[in-house]
C-alpha cells in the first residue's frame, strides 16, 4: 500500500479550503479517477470538510480558515486499478505560507512535512496576485512626484513565489544544482473562472501572467515532474449570503471544473490532479 504524503502550498485566499471541500465531495457522490476506497474509509478528522460541504450546499462560499489551524485530513483513496492510496492532506491557514517568505523561517511542523512529503500541489489565484507590471503604470498616472517607494509595500508576485520555492526547497534539502524529480510538482491556477485564456494552455497562462515563475520551473523540475493544470473548484464566484440555487439543488459535488495541462476542454473530474501527481509515487 503506497502513503503518499502530499503538501498543499497555498497563500490565503488562494482556493486551497473550497478545493479540499470540493474534492472531498465529488469522492463521496460523484468520484472519478479516484475513490474513496470501500466501507469504513471515512475518515475520522472531517469537521473542516463537513463545515466547508454544509455552506455549499446552502449555495454559499465557507469560511475562512484560521491563520493559527493546521490539521491533517487523511484519506484513504484508490485508482481506477485498485491501486490503495492513503493520503495525507493538511489543511492550515493560508497565513502561515505567507509568513515563511516574511519571517525567512519555519517552524518545526513545516520542516518535518517538507522533508516527508513525496508532493507539492501549489495553488496560485492569477488575479489576486500583484506585479510591479500593474503597479507601475498606476503610479505614473498620480500628480505631483510620484516615487517607487510609493507603491504599495508589497512583494511582486513572481519574486514572492520563487523566493518561497527557494526557501521550501532547502528546507527540503533539494538541492537544484541538478534539476529535480522529486518532490513532484503540480501547478493548480485556482478561480480559473477568474480570467481571460484566450485558448491558452495553463503552463502558456501561467506564463504570461507570471514568467519568472514559470522559468523557475522549468529550469528546476524535469519535464515528467511538473505540470500546469487550470481549477475552478466552484465553477463561480460565491459570497458568503450567495445561496446560489445551482448548489442548492443539484449539489456542490456537481459544480466546479479542471482544465488538464493541454488546454482542452474543461472536466469536472476534480481529482485528476492528483491522480497525475500520485501516478508515479
Amino acid at each position: 500500500m503506497a502513503n503518499p504524503e502530499l503538501l498543499l502550498l497555498g497563500g490565503p485566499n488562494s482556493g486551497k479550503t473550497h478545493y479540499a471541500g470540493q474534492l472531498y465531495g465529488r469522492l463521496q457522490r460523484n468520484p472519478g479517477v479516484l475513490q474513496m476506497r470501500g466501507q469504513g474509509a471515512t475518515p475520522e478528522n472531517l469537521r473542516i470538510l463537513e463545515e466547508v460541504l454544509n455552506s455549499l450546499e446552502e449555495g454559499c462560499a465557507a469560511g475562512h480558515t484560521s491563520a493559527t489551524t493546521w490539521e491533517d485530513i487523511q484519506l484513504q483513496l484508490e485508482d481506477e486499478s485498485g491501486r490503495a492510496i492513503d493520503l495525507n492532506w493538511p489543511d492550515y491557514g493560508g497565513e502561515q505560507l505567507k509568513a515563511i517568505t516574511d519571517d525567512r523561517q519555519v517552524s518545526e511542523q513545516w520542516q518535518t512535512r517538507l522533508e516527508t512529503s513525496t508532493g507539492w500541489v501549489l495553488l496560485i489565484r492569477l488575479n489576486s496576485e500583484t506585479t510591479y507590471k500593474e503597479n507601475l503604470p498606476n503610479l505614473l498616472k498620480r500628480e505631483g512626484n510620484p516615487r517607487i517607494a510609493d507603491i504599495e509595500n508589497e512583494w511582486d508576485a513572481n519574486a514572492r513565489i520563487v523566493e518561497l520555492l527557494q526557501i521550501l526547497l532547502h528546507i527540503a534539502s533539494k538541492g537544484i544544482a541538478h534539476r529535480l524529480e522529486t518532490p513532484r510538482l503540480i501547478v493548480l491556477l485556482s478561480c480559473y473562472d477568474e480570467i481571460e485564456t484566450k485558448d491558452l494552455s495553463p503552463h502558456e497562462v501561467l506564463n504570461s501572467y507570471l514568467p519568472l515563475v514559470s522559468s523557475f520551473i522549468q529550469s528546476n523540475w524535469v519535464p515528467e515532474a511538473y505540470s500546469v493544470w487550470g481549477l475552478s473548484s466552484l465553477g463561480c464566484l460565491l459570497e458568503p449570503d450567495s445561496n446560489n440555487d445551482d448548489f442548492i439543488d443539484e449539489g456542490p459535488e456537481y459544480q466546479g471544473w479542471i482544465v488538464p495541462p493541454n488546454g482542452s476542454n474543461e472536466d469536472p473530474d476534480l481529482s485528476k490532479p492528483l491522480a497525475w501527481l500520485l501516478e508515479e509515487l
